[in-house]
């Protein structure tokens, strides 16, 4: 079933090089941090996920109180093709979360990729509703349970955007700046502070365009502020770059013209 699992996995994967993507407006780079802490913490949850699917299954009668359907408590079959089935949809939907750098249900995917998910996990659930594989100890499930099934990975899928959020947050070192050098988690200012923050930009802009004289002893003591010059200051060159290709673009258009 692993197997399964895997061959249907690649068939929906193999579409990712047709989805429908936004330009990076900047140069993009491997953030190996993000996307391994990313990997675990999302990994960890869907498998804790898994383990509170088969408690609820096997040690509870939580979905047999609440829905007309029969215990699989005495089944290990069933059990099977229980777990199959929700390991399948919640592993195949993590795609659309790490596909997208906003919320997986705003940008949308590419119907080839939205229509390889759907065909997979349509093979998956007949398999899990009709198959009785005696090498494979898995016993049909029947409707009733595979719309349990569709359900509770529905209800596990969308806090994976939440994690998703929360591990680059964290990862970028503005939530620490934010609660132990700013404080604003603590701060009785209006906005948390939000008009120095907004007055510490603007004079970081004026000094950086000639405006107003560095103050450099100011800058240097705080980290924060630092960092932010140092970005204002990529970016600025990034423009800048920009603009020299682009004119010499126009120059070269010109003299081929003449």
């Amino acid at each position: 079933m692993v197997l399964i699992i895997a061959i249907l996995n690649d068939g929906t994967i193999m579409t990712i090089s047709k989805d429908r993507v936004k330009a990076s407006p900047l140069p993009d780079s491997w953030k190996l941090r993000e996307i391994f802490t990313t990997g675990v913490v999302l990994g960890a949850y869907m498998a804790i996920m898994t383990v509170v699917f088969f408690y609820l299954v096997h040690d509870t009668d939580f979905f047999t109180a609440k829905f007309d359907v029969r215990s699989l408590r005495d089944n290990v079959d069933e059990m099977t093709a229980a777990l199959y089935l929700q390991v399948s949809i919640i592993s195949q939907a993590l795609i659309f979360v790490t596909r997208s750098r906003s919320w997986s249900f705003i940008e949308r995917p590419g119907l080839l990729l939205l229509g390889a998910f759907l065909a997979a996990q349509l093979v998956a659930t007949v398999i899990a509703v009709y198959a009785s594989w005696s090498f494979a100890r898995m016993q049909g499930i029947g409707w009733g349970w595979a719309a349990i099934i569709w359900i509770f990975s529905i209800v596990t899928y969308i806090p994976l955007d939440v994690l998703k959020f929360i591990i680059r947050y964290a990862l970028s070192g503005k939530a620490w700046d934010n609660l132990i050098e700013n404080k604003t988690a603590f701060t009785s200012k209006k906005d948390y502070g939000k008009g120095a923050r907004e007055a510490q930009w603007a004079t970081a802009q004026r000094t950086l365009h000639g405006l107003q004289p560095p103050n450099t002893e100011a800058f240097f003591s705080d980290k924060s502020s630092y960092r932010v010059l140092s970005e204002i200051a990529e970016q600025a060159k990034r423009r800048a770059e920009v603009a020299r290709l682009r004119e010499l673009h126009t120059l070269k258009g010109k003299s081929n013209r003449w």
